[in-house]
């Protein structure tokens, strides 16, 4: 039977600072439904979070909020990333590590949006999931959180729909864009391979920053142009 009856004080207190995001009150009570659901909901599909509720609306009102609402998905993320930077614990630090890696969310459903048979090295089999790549940031107190994601998608999956396939190397330069691009201390940290990023110095132009990405090493240039190379990898210039 659905037991939650109001919002954990968290979920009020994000709504609270977000608030300017969404133009109505109905958006932001979906949006704390929303919230609410990822983290206490059973099943986190827009049916599975709406049950929860012992009071709320159709569910067809929160599927339209999250799929066709025009507020910004991009503008709220920086908003969560300033509004974690008030608190000394999650704050950016040089210290800080920026932890990037994929992992697959599994589904059921084959009709989900870009879902796709991938194997699970953990489990040694395929299973049908949503393969995503993800930046975390690791404060030196141990706490973390992600910064930004990307979802891998098929080349024949991209060529059904006319969109450009990216493999997960080009996914991963455009976390490290991301992350340079707002100036985020810290180190990277690539498997057992990381290069060193500074907030004051992050691709200095003299020289390409080399790194390891699932069994190939490449140079990264500051505009970021990526080339395949062979022989070892040196770290002695940096």
């Amino acid at each position: 039977m659905p037991g939650i009856t109001s919002f954990p004080n968290v979920v009020t207190a994000a709504v609270e600072e977000f608030v300017g995001h969404f133009v109505c009150e109905p958006e932001r009570r979906h949006f704390a439904e929303h919230l609410t659901g990822l983290m206490v909901a059973a099943r986190k599909t827009v049916r599975g979070i709406n049950s929860e509720f012992a009071m709320t609306t159709d569910q067809s009102c929160l599927n339209r909020f999250i799929t066709e609402v025009p507020w910004d998905e991009g503008e709220l993320n920086d908003h969560r990333l300033q509004w974690l930077q008030k608190d000394s614990s999650t704050r950016y630090t040089d210290r800080g590590v920026i932890a990037i890696d994929n992992v697959l969310i599994d589904h059921e459903d084959k009709l989900i949006k870009d879902v796709g048979w991938f194997w699970e090295h953990a489990e040694g089999r395929n299973k049908l999931a949503h393969d995503y790549l993800i930046a975390n940031y690791v404060c030196t107190g141990g706490k973390h959180y992600p910064l930004e994601f990307r979802r891998f998608k098929k080349r024949d999956q991209c060529d059904a729909t006319g969109e450009e396939f990216f493999d997960h190397t080009k996914l991963f330069c455009q976390l490290v864009d991301w992350t340079c691009e707002r100036d985020i201390p810290g180190d990277f940290a690539l498997k057992q391979f990381g290069w060193r990023k500074t907030r004051n110095n992050r691709f200095p132009r003299s020289f390409a920053v080399m790194y390891f990405y699932y069994g190939a090493s490449y140079s990264i240039s500051k505009a970021s142009t990526l080339k395949k190379r062979t022989g070892c990898l040196k770290r002695s210039n940096w």
